[in-house]
């Protein structure tokens, strides 16, 4: 049971399961959910989803009353955020069935590889066991694979699951190309792509540093490791020069590795992380930058190099404290690829993408 469905299940009572013929009887779904049940529904898709259309078009249902003697104002205020608790709650209680490998009980079946790592959770935590997903979170994972993204650099276009930061940013990939064909010509064979997201970066290094290269892929998210994969498959799907770790933080994923280069696309916003796809952008007093520092050392061969994606978009007080991590750590900047683009924030229009080509002093 993924971390996120278990308090949906687990602090209820009552599980039925609705099967093929059962999915025609809405009103009982529904009714066995508004009282607090759990419906494991499994059969054909399409009737699925019309059961939750179905929720969705009777939430008002759903709204718990406020007591009389509350103000007005607290009332109307209350029963817009009673209303949306209560249809997420409710919405979470819907749920299907997987089996050990992973293949959702529905027909057609969705073509959804690694789908628990997919919402969440490490490849293996099932215990090869079936578990128990909510169709929302199914839903949202379909809705984000359905988008691409196109890469100028790459000619090709990848897709981001949900929590995982989209390549949108052309100018900060092609920062990247740059500092790969600058480092080229040290014919760097061992690489990690530290943070590697939707696998961008990983796929660019493969591509500019040539088969030659070992390239290894880490995030802190089984979402974004899973992502990885699925662009992996889908533009170099017989490469094995490609080797994606399991999720961990930073350098956890490598105990024992020494890398010729490492790329790190930090994140940019000081500020604070309110959820999961934020982990991304956001580094509260910058101190995801201070531990890769802390920790990059140890896993960097002498003569090594690392390229180091950054923005101003915290302005120059961030920028400063970050030159300022670089020289203590140890470590000199070689080459700067940068670009200026626009921000769309009213405060800020401008930005400047940074990618720094760090070495040993």
């Amino acid at each position: 049971m993924p971390v996120e469905c278990r308090d949906a299940v687990f602090a209820r009572a009552r599980v039925k399961v609705f099967a093929h013929q059962e999915l025609r009887h809405l009103n009982r779904i529904f009714t066995h959910i508004r009282h607090g049940g759990v419906a494991v529904v499994e059969g054909q898709w399409e009737q699925i989803t019309e059961v939750m259309d179905y929720i969705q078009r009777h939430k008002q249902d759903l709204v718990q009353q406020l007591p009389r003697n509350a103000r007005k104002q607290d009332r109307r205020t209350s029963r817009g955020r009673s209303a949306s608790r209560d249809l997420q709650e409710a919405l979470a209680r819907l749920m299907c069935w997987a089996d050990a490998d992973g293949i959702l009980q529905v027909e057609p079946t969705p073509i959804l590889p690694y789908l628990l790592e997919l919402v969440g959770e490490p490849s293996g935590a099932n215990a090869d066991k079936p578990f128990l997903l909510s169709l929302t979170k199914i839903q949202q994972i379909q809705n984000a694979l359905a988008d691409a993204y196109p890469i100028r650099a790459l000619d090709a276009s990848l897709v981001a699951s949900e929590n995982v930061l989209a390549p949108r940013s052309q100018e900060t990939v092609e920062c990247f190309q740059e500092a790969l064909q600058y480092v080229r010509e040290h014919n760097p064979t061992v690489v990690a792509d530290v943070g590697c997201g939707s696998g961008c970066l990983t796929l660019l290094a493969r591509q500019e540093l040539g088969e030659q290269a070992e390239v290894y892929a880490s995030d802190l998210l089984p979402e974004a490791v899973a992502t990885t994969k699925l662009n992996l498959q889908r533009l170099l799907p017989n490469s094995g020069a490609v080797q994606v770790m399991p999720p961990g933080d930073l350098f956890d994923p490598f105990p024992s590795h020494q890398f010729d280069t490492v790329i790190f696309n930090a994140p940019w916003v000081v500020a604070r992380v309110r959820n999961r796809a934020e982990l991304a952008i956001h580094d509260e007093k910058q101190e995801t930058v201070k531990r890769f520092f802390a920790q990059v050392s140890n896993f960097l061969k002498l003569d090594g190099t690392i390229l180091l994606g950054y923005a101003d978009a915290s302005g120059p007080k961030a920028i400063g404290n970050l030159e300022t991590m670089i020289a203590v750590a140890g470590f000199r900047e070689v080459a700067l690829f940068k670009r200026r683009v626009a921000t769309h924030r009213s405060k800020r229009k401008w930005e400047q993408i940074r990618v720094y080509v760090l070495r040993r002093v």
